[in-house]
């Protein structure tokens, strides 16, 4: 459960981030820096349909890529979202901030 990679796949006005695994606390830091750095220089798709677990730290660093995205002028969604996710997102509130328009219900 300790593992994460991603892919990152460029298009002409976003990119794709797909990470795979768990992001955690112990797998966050090279995860955030990567998506901060996208964040602030075009929109990002998370495609996070391969995490399987999320934890305080995980959202934080969503939300912080918003956050610096949004600063810029720049988009970030997940999408697609395994239902895990979508239901932590919706309790929490930040599926407003985070789920592709199509996604918020």
């Amino acid at each position: 459960m300790n593992e994460l990679s991603w892919t990152v796949e460029r298009h002409d006005e976003h990119v794709v981030v797909a990470p795979v695994g768990a992001v955690a606390l112990t797998t966050a830091g090279e995860f955030e820096a990567v998506l901060l750095t996208l964040a602030v220089e075009t929109d990002v798709v998370l495609d996070v349909s391969g995490l399987t677990f999320v934890d305080s730290s995980g959202l934080s660093i969503f939300v912080a890529a918003y956050k610096a995205g949004l600063k810029h002028g720049k988009s970030v969604v997940l999408d697609p979202v395994p239902p895990f996710l979508e239901r932590v997102l919706k309790v929490t509130g930040l599926g407003t901030l985070l789920l592709a328009r199509h996604q918020v219900r």
